[in-house]
């Protein structure tokens, strides 16, 4: 079983994942932008890579990547996604993961959406991960269009900040609704996905990556004993992202999970100082 290489390491997901993968077993090479103690290779994206002898016959998964949060140009996922490509290339791996979003399919309605429906997102972000998609579409990547991830996405993350809103929206009264997935279950999943490439299997070039029920984000919010400001929703806002992962669960049973168990997993892969 080969090491996991992970390209972006320190990001929000990235860290959550570093720190799910050993309470699965997993050991992985993490790859990121600062050296440091989190680090096991340091490499910034505009540079040539480092060697990598890890990676050979292993998976690779991109993570770096620009969010709505993080302050940079959105064409920068293209750019990042590109780089990392060609670094597990160089290197020998066997498959290449590429973190995209379900941003992709805007608001999907009460129908879950499958990897072949509209890709109807407007955000600038949805069509740069849309960019980004094409850009390194080849039959050894595989792009990942990825739930919210718990402890890294909205709610979870305006909950820790003591931020309790929530858009009301009139004609959807479990709006909004959302799939969701744990990170230590993201870690499952990607591990699973990366024993397949590593044995020589062919992989989807686009898969969700979801947990098997979405939920109202109400939920979250009653599970961590919090009650959230309601507010009408404004113009734009998306009442429901939910994906079909039927294509993932022929690859890895995907299991269901409420929103007990999603702070169960957030709480698990909290950084010790939060809890000290």
């Amino acid at each position: 079983m080969k090491p996991l290489i992970l390209i972006g390491a320190t990001g929000l997901v990235g860290a959550r994942l570093v720190r799910a993968f050993p309470l699965i077993g997993r050991e992985v090479v993490r790859i990121g932008r600062e050296a440091g103690s989190g680090i096991d290779l340091r490499w910034d994206m505009d540079s040539p890579p480092p060697p990598c002898p890890s990676a050979r016959g292993a998976a690779v998964v991109v993570l770096a990547g620009v969010t709505p949060v993080s302050g940079d140009a959105f064409d920068r996922n293209a750019i990042l996604a590109r780089a990392g490509v060609a670094a597990a290339r160089h290197w020998g791996a066997a498959h290449v993961f590429v973190m995209s979003t379900s941003a992709v399919y805007g608001d999907t309605g009460d129908r879950p959406a499958s990897e072949d429906a509209a890709q109807a997102g407007t955000s600038p972000y949805a069509r740069a991960k849309l960019e980004m998609e094409h850009a390194v579409r080849g039959p050894d990547v595989t792009a990942l269009r990825l739930a919210n991830v718990a402890g890294a996405s909205e709610p979870f993350l305006s909950i820790r900040r003591g931020t309790a809103r929530l858009d009301q929206f009139t004609d959807a009264p479990d709006a909004p609704s959302r799939s969701f997935i744990g990170p230590v279950t993201m870690a499952r999943a990607l591990a699973a996905l990366a024993d397949r490439a590593e044995a020589g299997e062919p992989l989807p070039s686009v898969l969700n990556l979801a947990g098997r029920t979405p939920l109202p984000m109400a939920d979250i919010f009653t599970s961590a004993n919090v009650s959230p400001d309601r507010v009408a929703a404004p113009p734009g806002a998306v009442a429901r992202v939910h994906l079909d992962v039927g294509a993932l669960d022929r690859l890895w049973p995907v299991p269901s999970a409420d929103a007990a168990a999603l702070w169960d997993e957030v709480r698990a892969t909290d950084p010790v100082s939060v809890d000290a």
